[in-house]
This record gives C-alpha cells, structure tokens and sequence, in this order.
C-alpha cells in the first residue's frame, strides 16, 4: 500500500487530498496488518507498545517515543498494545516544502538518521509537546470549511516541525553554530543517503551516485566528508554489510544467494568484503547469532 491508497482508509477530515495525512489515536487502528511503501511519515507513540517491521526488521515501540522515515522504508504494524495511543502523520514532499520553506528542522546528523530508522525515546513533556501541536493540526482538518484551512495545516506542520528540531537540538553540543536553513550542500547530502538507501544492492560505485546527482565524484565526496565525517564509499559498504546483516539472521536465505541479491560477482567477494569490515566471516556471523 502506497501513500495515496491511505487516503481511502480514512474520512475526508483526517486529511488534505494528496498532501497531508494525520492519523489521530482513535483511528490508529486502521493501520494495523498493513505495509506501507513509498511514504514518508513520522509516528509519535504516546502511551502504549508497538510492534512493527522496518524494511524487515522487528522493531518494538514504547512511549513515549517518535520516528520520522523516508519513502525508501517499508513499514509494517503488526500488533498494538491495548492501551496505545499513537499518532501517524502522512507528509509528502510538496507540503513539506511549502510548509516549511527550506527551514531546517533539526540538527542535519539527525536529518541524515532517519534514513537508518532512528527510534528516538523522549520525555513525557517532550512527547506533550509534539502532541499538542497534533492536536492543533487535527482540529484544523476537523473542519473543512474553515477558510484558512490550507494555511493553518501548513502553519501547524511548520510548528510541529520546528518543536520537533528545538527537541532534537537540545541534545547537540554545537547547536547555537547550526544554520536555520538547508543549504544546497545539505540537499546534495540527504539526496546522497537517500540514493544509497534505495540502490546500495545493485549499485556499488560512487560515480553512479555522482552522476545522479550531476556533480563530480570529487565534489560529491568533499561534501560528503564535510556533512559526515565519512567517505561516500564508506557509507554504501555500511549500507551493504546493513543489509547482509540482516539477510544472514535467516537461516532460509543461503549465503550465495545473498551474494546475488547484494551484486557481488560471487560469493567468494561477497565474503571477502563482509569479513573486511565485520572481521568475522558470514557462516561464522551467522552460527553466532544463531546462537
């Protein structure tokens, strides 16, 4: 189920066609026993446990905690806890702009995270606050007719954004030096993570992300470094043994196999690379996870 099919679970008063989608606790049900692809989206869970697959991965829930994933995670919610009470709030990248008008909400490292599933735990004021500014733009969908409708989802998106980066700041060591605006080269970075998080099985090489993104490799990996602290090839092979990782915890899916789906040109270089940089080979990786 892809963003837009979300729309006819839901009545016209939780949403702005094509836009926005606010899933508010008492809906949140409709969610479960889905899996949602090619959507982006932040869940904030209040009170409660969730259990969830992320790209495949089981991943477990309790509040007061929040996510913010990008389109290249599948999610699936596989079971709610009686007492949950959880938010699911839809955005596509149009009214994410808009909204926002290049503002940067958040610390770019934490921006960067979300490509990796961050499950970030917070304080009970911490997730008040988030949920009051939910709760404001819930009432603004609530009423359709309301003149100002447009503008004030934007308003409230913008200040949920915002409440959320002044959360994620107080946590930085350097926060008074960050810009308030994305810059050209934090686009190429996010760009960057979020191509890797889409083709780092089948494409390997930097110059494929360079010539996507039209720069050079050389500038595409100076800004790199300069935004991670890391090379464009060393977050591809993080993404890639990530991915092998998680492959090699199934005892189903066989080594050579993994190989293929990964692009190596065998399993003897699929083997090499991973006991490259996990110092241990993928049978032995898996024998001991088994165990």
């Amino acid at each position: 189920m892809i963003q837009k099919d979300l729309f006819l679970l839901f009545p016209p008063n939780c949403y702005r066609e094509g836009l926005l989608l606010l899933v508010s606790p008492d809906k949140f049900h409709k969610l479960e026993g889905n899996s949602i692809e090619e959507s982006r989206l932040h869940m904030l869970v209040c009170d409660g446990t969730l259990e969830l697959e992320l790209n495949g991965e089981l991943h477990e829930m309790k509040g007061p905690t929040f996510f913010d994933i990008m389109e290249t995670v599948t999610i699936r919610i596989n079971k709610v806890s009686p007492n949950l009470r959880a938010w699911c709030l839809f955005i596509t990248f149009e009214f994410a702009s808009e909204s926002l008008k290049n503002l940067r909400p958040g610390p770019l490292n934490r921006l960067l995270e979300k490509l990796y599933i961050p499950i970030w735990n917070l304080s009970q004021k911490e997730s008040e606050i988030l949920e009051r500014q939910l709760l404001l733009l819930k009432e603004t969908l609530d009423n359709p007719n309301h003149y100002y409708r447009q503008e004030l989802s934007e308003t409230y998106f913008r200040s949920f954004s915002l409440e959320l980066g002044n959360i994620l700041f107080t946590y930085e060591e350097n926060a008074n030096d960050a810009q308030p605006y994305i810059s050209k080269r934090d686009f190429i970075a996010l760009n960057f993570m979020k191509l890797v998080s889409k083709h780092s099985m089948e494409e390997h090489s930097i110059d494929f992300y360079a010539d996507t993104l039209c720069i050079s490799t050389k500038h595409l990996t100076r800004i790199i470094k300069a935004m991670t602290g890391k090379t464009p090839h060393t977050i591809i092979c993080n993404e890639l043994i990530h991915q092998a990782m998680t492959m090699l915890e199934d005892d189903s899916i066989p080594v050579s196999q993994i190989a293929e789906i990964l692009h190596f040109s065998d399993q003897a270089a699929f083997c090499k690379f991973f006991k490259k940089h996990k110092k241990i080979p993928p049978m032995a990786y898996r024998r001991r996870k088994n165990e």
